[in-house]
């Protein structure tokens, strides 16, 4: 067996501001194919009011990096660090385990409410991964 090639990658660490448009998704990162997303965490920046669950996904899963994330919890609360806060992407409940998500074509991460919410809330969106080309 021969090593055909060595690509390197290289670390991303990228933070969002993101407000939420009730239940319209909120592109917010085009993620390129050979991405390896490894952590999704949001800190709630000002809370929105309206019962209503935060959800970070991609184009295929709305939720598929944070499940129910509460978007009127106190300003500073942070959903994602907990591994039963994360979405199937990044955890399975049955073997217990983290995970990560690598890219083999470009999607789109995007925020998205589970209900409209009376008042929109401002939420910092945490990506941490990395990046190689796959050419």
């Amino acid at each position: 067996m021969a090593v055909l090639a060595q690509k390197s990658g290289y670390a991303i660490a990228e933070m969002f501001r993101v407000q939420s448009q009730g239940v319209t998704p909120v592109p917010f990162m085009t993620i390129l194919p050979g991405t390896v997303i490894q952590r999704v965490t949001a800190r709630i920046e000002t809370p929105g009011t309206g019962a209503a669950n935060l959800t970070v996904g991609d184009d295929d899963d709305a939720d598929a990096f944070l499940l129910a994330a509460d978007h009127t919890a106190a300003a500073g609360t942070i959903y994602g660090d907990t591994t039963t806060e994360r979405g199937a992407y990044l955890y399975d409940a049955t073997n217990k385990g983290g995970h990560v998500k690598l890219y083999n074509v470009a999607k789109t991460l995007s925020l998205v409410l589970s209900a409209a919410g009376t008042t929109q809330g401002i939420h910092q969106v945490f990506i941490v991964g990395h990046r190689y080309d796959l050419g």
